[in-house]
């Protein structure tokens, strides 16, 4: 009973741990950014002038090193394409960018990173902007020209505060003294130590385009489960890139595969090395018991009830088993995540996050029941083929 007990506690606090660090990362990822980003992306596969100009098919033509075509990375139309964007049934809100490689300066340090020119109501409406800021006020930067909000990674690595003023240096080579109006945490530890947002009249500015220049529209879904389809078809209806979060973090997806592959390997050996337990339990129990099997089945059972007898107890150890594996898994998991811990990763979170759906736990109620229903199957069959008649000769 102690072997499933201790079984199905790993099981909740293992696969709980991992599904609910997911379960935070795909959190922070839908409501801080797109669910589909359309923007204009470089033609890397384009055929060369050689493979143009040839109309022999049996001409072998080879063109090695060919760099990107420098394409405008301009959305055209921008203004028509929001406006039938937000018409579409699924699309919650859009909300255009201006994105571009910068420096960041305060005194003698310096920090690549990237500046986001949003606009700030549409921005904080359909992100939610204000609910991440640690520090300051999401409203003035909408008010201040010269305001700048950074990532709170990359705010200590400036080792800047709300009120310092920094300097950015844009490709172009343009150069802007902005103040910090707020430090923001979306608790996505790359765009956090990367980003700072600023407003699109700055962000133009700053990177000395024109005030109708826009690199990217973000787009926030109703639903995020048809995500991948909505890409496919807004790409196809406005001919530039779509690209849906799944896609965007493929990367990290990938890694949560590989987790939940090791996760569930160990769970279910530790349920499997449980089940050899009471497998073993049992026939030492059926060995001890061989004189009362053999005077129950003189006195009338049939194999069936021998065999119902053994079930029952293999189903008791897991029902038992079970419940009190549920118990220590919830107050396991309870006692942890209110630890302190200051995890840095994919995701920065303060405590632990554990999957607590009841379906998880019933989940792992009914796998704990069927290993320990398997394993005091063979040693009850064995009970029930007794002969009565050599045991109590031997006797």
């Amino acid at each position: 009973m102690l072997g499933v007990t201790f079984g199905i506690a790993v099981f909740i606090f293992q696969a709980g741990l991992i599904t609910g660090f997911q379960g935070t990362f795909i959190d922070r990822t839908v409501n801080t950014t797109a669910n589909i980003h359309l923007f204009n992306e470089a033609d890397k596969n384009r055929k060369s002038l050689l493979e143009k100009w040839s109309t022999d098919t049996t001409l072998w033509v080879v063109t090695e090193g060919q760099k990107p075509k420098d394409i405008n990375i301009k959305i055209q139309n921008a203004a028509f394409i929001m406006e039938d964007l937000r018409k579409h049934s699924n699309v919650y809100g859009v909300s255009p960018g201006l994105n571009g490689q910068v420096i960041f300066k305060s005194g003698v340090i310096q920090q690549a990173g990237r500046v986001s020119g949003i606009i700030v109501k549409e921005e904080d409406r359909i992100f939610n902007l204000q609910q991440y800021m640690k520090e300051g006020d999401l409203r003035k930067l909408e008010t201040s020209s010269n305001g700048i909000i950074l990532g709170v990674g990359l705010a200590e690595q400036l080792g800047v505060q709300t009120g310092n003023s920094i300097t950015v240096i844009s490709q172009e080579g343009i150069s802007l003294s902005l103040k910090v109006v707020g430090i923001n945490e979306t608790g996505l530890t790359e765009i956090d130590k990367s980003r700072g947002l600023v407003r699109l009249a700055t962000a133009q500015k700053l990177l000395n385009r024109e005030s109708n220049f826009i690199t990217d529209i973000n787009i926030k879904l109703k639903d995020i489960s048809t995500s991948e389809k909505d890409a496919v078809f807004f790409q196809r209806r406005y001919g530039y890139k779509a690209e849906d979060w799944k896609v965007a973090n493929a990367n990290i997806f990938s890694v949560f595969k590989v987790q939940n592959l090791v996760t569930y390997l160990v769970i279910i050996s530790i349920l499997i090395v449980s089940g050899f337990g009471i497998f073993n339990i049992q026939m030492m129990i059926i060995y001890e018991k061989l004189g009362d099997i053999a005077i129950l089945k003189a006195v009338g059972y049939k194999d069936r009830d021998v065999m119902r007898i053994f079930l029952t107890e293999s189903l008791v150890i897991g029902v038992v088993g079970g419940l009190l594996g549920l118990g220590l898994g919830f107050i396991v998991t309870k006692i942890i995540g209110s630890i302190p811990l200051n995890i840095k990763g994919f995701v920065s979170m303060e405590y632990l996050s554990f999957n607590r759906d009841p379906m998880f736990f019933v989940l792992a109620f009914v796998f704990g029941l069927i290993a320990t229903s398997l394993a005091g199957y063979l040693p009850a069959r064995k009970a029930s083929k007794i002969d009565p008649v050599n045991i109590i000769r031997g006797k």
